[in-house]
């Protein structure tokens, strides 16, 4: 839609006029699926903001505040990838010089295409069996799954029959193309152990069994910083498809489009309730469904190499923190063509070949964390503040992989790496609260993320980046003193049963002083803190622990800095306006 085109948007009736959400005004406007025409005659180096909302619904990114640069991201359905398509992006990449970054959600990003090239790769890409649509914007966004679905050991259900389904009503469908309310994150496992969690998202379908028959429970209203909620609705397998199609129905009719800061399914739900929401969708599903049944869930660690039902095994390919080149991806399809291997994309940003006849891979790889999700970070992304990619490697990485501890790294506050669906969170921010303007990390503990029990909590609010390495190690530390199997476990029975400004306090006593002391149940956080730090910390504590005050103090302490001159100065000039 040219500048001239969006001019004339008027708005005409009493929901235009409460609505201040631009994108449902375009909606009004034009329906996605009718602009696509306007496509190949678009002048790239002259978009207006409409034509950059309209063309996120066909996977097309482009920014502002970068509007050199364009990206483009493809959908795999349960990551689900054939050797030809790798080879096309990998001759893409090369051809164009593009970086490709492998998503939370089992997809790609193709990162450095510019206004002369971006039609031509979206045009070469979307015909040949991959596609690019409805990988933004308000739209039902790559369906994920187990990566060993249909093919591990621990696989029940195969679900990508079901998951092709969903794509083919969902995709191109000029109802919904670009049209819901918000967009919606689709998780559904067969497996009762996964890689990831899918509490995350908006709908998780989880295996379950009634009776005597596996199905899947129903949880609803997840996002990257909310866990989903058990709906108490049990599907056998032949219903999902028609669930989740009436669940789009209603959905798109009930969604919330007023305010596009609260139109996610977590906020319908919020304001309507969940007994409601199921109100509107039993009238467009029209048929009865039954109670819950009982989830089969199991926490496992994965290995490299792990057997598969069919007796061969499978290999994970570890990316660079979700960057891979260019040859990588060649050699890994000529290796699979060669030898008739699967590749799948996993949703832990690494790439699973499938059917070896024996656990040896034949390719060189790097062998660095499995267990990290990281954003795309300030070099491909305009909200993230730091380029996480290159600084996750200043973290503990050694004690984060030998304890198997989840890590998620988000640039902003937008969440991409899930950081509150972690053991660790991390958010890379910028601020000035010790005095300068610097790098910090807010950091997040105790996520119960497996069986979707509880989301990570804030701990600290601003870790400068030259500390926090030392700050993690001190966690970790903790952690492995506790003895328990998994971090995940130690948050459940330690870390989660005492109050967060008394944690912050600990953790920062520890960082300062160096003591080698550690949580212990059954003793009150008074008496915890006094046994052990009174004796440093004299000026901080008082007869009536403040543990929020003692925070603060230690803060101050231990990093506040004075401004300098230059930065005084520099701080209190203004530009005068004509």
């Amino acid at each position: 839609m040219s500048k001239k085109d969006l001019l004339v948007i008027e708005m005409n009736n009493k929901e235009d006029m409460e609505c201040f959400n631009f994108r449902e005004k375009l909606k009004l406007a034009q329906k996605p699926y009718d602009y696509f025409k306007e496509i190949k005659n678009l002048n790239f180096d002259q978009l207006a903001s409409s034509d950059r909302i309209f063309l996120q619904d066909f996977g097309i990114y482009n920014n502002e505040l970068n509007d050199e640069e364009f990206m483009l991201r493809l959908r795999f359905p349960a990551g689900r990838i054939s050797n030809n398509s790798l080879i096309l992006i990998s001759n893409l990449a090369q051809k164009y010089n593009l970086q490709i970054i492998l998503t939370a959600r089992a997809g790609i990003q193709l990162h450095g295409l510019d206004s002369n090239n971006i039609l031509e790769v979206f045009n070469q890409i979307n015909s040949q069996n991959i596609s690019s649509y409805q990988s933004f914007g308000d739209n039902v966004r790559n369906i994920t799954s187990d990566i060993f679905d249909g093919i591990g050991i621990y696989n029940i259900i195969e679900v990508f029959p079901y998951i092709e389904q969903m794509q083919t009503y969902i995709l191109n469908n000029p109802d919904y193309l670009g049209l819901l309310p918000r967009r919606l994150s689709i998780g559904i496992s067969g497996s009762y152990a996964n890689i990831n969690s899918f509490f995350a998202s908006d709908i998780y379908f989880a295996l379950a069994k009634k009776d005597t028959v596996f199905g899947f429970n129903v949880y609803l209203g997840g996002k990257n910083t909310q866990i989903a909620q058990d709906v108490n609705i049990f599907l056998y397998k032949e219903e999902v498809f028609e669930f989740f199609k009436a669940f789009i129905q209603m959905f798109n009719k009930y969604g919330l489009r007023l305010d596009r800061q609260r139109n996610r399914l977590y906020n319908l739900i919020e304001e309507i309730g969940i007994e409601k929401l199921k109100e509107y969708l039993i009238t467009i599903y029209n048929k009865k469904w039954q109670t819950k049944g009982e989830i089969f869930l199991e926490k496992k660690f994965f290995n490299e190499f792990e057997k598969l039902k069919n007796e061969k095994y499978s290999f994970c390919y570890r990316s660079l923190f979700a960057r891979i080149q260019a040859s990588e991806l060649l050699e890994i399809a000529n290796w699979a063509t060669k030898d008739n291997l699967e590749v799948r994309l996993g949703t832990d940003q690494q790439i699973y070949i499938f059917n070896l006849e024996e656990p040896k891979a034949s390719i060189i790889h790097y062998n660095g964390n499995r267990t990290m999700l990281a954003c795309a970070g300030s070099d491909f992304c305009p909200y993230a503040y730091w380029n996480i990619k290159d600084e996750i490697q200043s973290l503990p990485l050694e004690k984060i992989e030998r304890n198997n501890i989840l890590v998620g790294f988000s640039g902003c506050l937008k969440g991409c790496a899930k950081h509150e669906h972690s053991d660790i969170g991390l958010v890379g921010l910028k601020s000035d609260v010790h005095g300068k303007r610097e790098k910090t990390a807010r950091i997040y503990l105790g996520g119960l993320y497996t069986f979707g029990e509880a989301n990570a909590r804030k701990i600290f609010n601003a870790i400068p980046l030259h500390s926090l390495k030392e700050i993690l190690e001190i966690i970790i530390d903790e952690y492995e003193q506790s003895r328990y199997p998994t971090f995940e476990s130690f948050s459940k029975n330690i870390l989660n049963n005492f109050n967060i400004d008394f944690l912050s306090s600990w953790f920062l006593a520890k960082f300062k002083t160096k003591e080698k002391v550690y949580l212990k149940k059954n003793i009150s956080e008074d008496e915890l803190f006094n046994k052990y730090f009174k004796k440093h910390l004299l000026n901080s504590i008082q007869k009536n622990n403040d543990f929020n005050a003692i925070t603060q103090l230690l803060y101050k302490d231990l990093w506040f800095s004075k401004e300098s001159k230059e930065d005084k100065k520099l701080n209190k000039t203004y530009i005068l306006k004509a």
